[in-house]
């Protein structure tokens, strides 16, 4: 670095840098200033889009449980479900609102409206829970429509964590509906054993009733 000998020299040093470099330089302090200011405006801006699928996420969970026993609340949940999948792309509350209008299809046979909006899940790519959750309803929807290879398919290397027992009484599920009792109940006694693996497991007391349904038949044609 040039040293100046003389404050005339060094003052006439930082006229000339300024009358070369001043304008670049207010210009570049302006953009990282803007820069700055423009993130923090996104930030808050994504902070109350959030806010709002939050809410309207509330609002969809309390109509659909109210739905439960008021059919006239079916439309108001299957409009915010709609609205949570259109206006909050990238996040997960339009996952949520895709789950939640493939359940609303499902109980009107609506199969294929069901199946496209799960398949859409799935192409997001969530997390774990939500993407084995999507999968099991899937091959549920699969299963209404006896396509029980490509149901058997979408759950084909899923048997992960809190998931692997509902994942193998799903099998069990489809087995049962193709007419392969044996297979059904090994399923079955599988999703029992993942069941009882987990820590605090609820009971599935229909789990034990196909269990108990299948030993009987096998052991009434044993004694036959």
């Amino acid at each position: 670095m040039e040293t100046y000998r003389t404050d005339e020299e060094q003052v006439e040093a930082l006229k000339k840098w300024w009358a070369d470099n001043g304008k670049s330089t207010v210009l570049g302090i302006v953009v990282a200033v803007a820069a700055v200011f423009g993130w923090q405006g996104w930030q808050k801006q994504q902070e109350g889009k959030l806010a709002e699928a939050s809410a309207s996420y509330q609002s969809l969970l309390e109509a659909d449980s109210a739905a439960e026993t008021d059919s006239s609340k079916v439309t108001t949940a299957q409009h915010l479900a709609e609205t949570l999948k259109a206006d909050y792309p990238g996040t997960t509350y339009a996952i949520f609102g895709a789950m939640y209008k493939a359940k609303y299809a499902a109980q009107i046979n609506k199969w294929e409206e069901a199946e496209a909006e799960l398949r859409w899940v799935l192409d997001q790519k969530p997390n774990d829970p939500l993407l084995l959750q999507a999968k099991v309803r899937l091959a549920h929807v699969l299963l209404a429509q006896k396509r029980y290879e490509d149901a058997q398919n979408i759950l084909a290397g899923s048997e992960l964590g809190s998931y692997a027992a509902l994942i193998a009484e799903t099998r069990g599920d489809i087995l049962m509906a193709q007419g392969d009792k044996a297979g059904a109940l090994a399923a079955y006694e599988q999703a029992k054993t993942e069941l009882a693996a987990l820590e605090n497991a609820s009971q599935n007391p229909l789990l034990e009733m196909k269990i108990n349904d299948l030993q009987s038949a096998q052991d009434g044609a044993a004694e036959e």
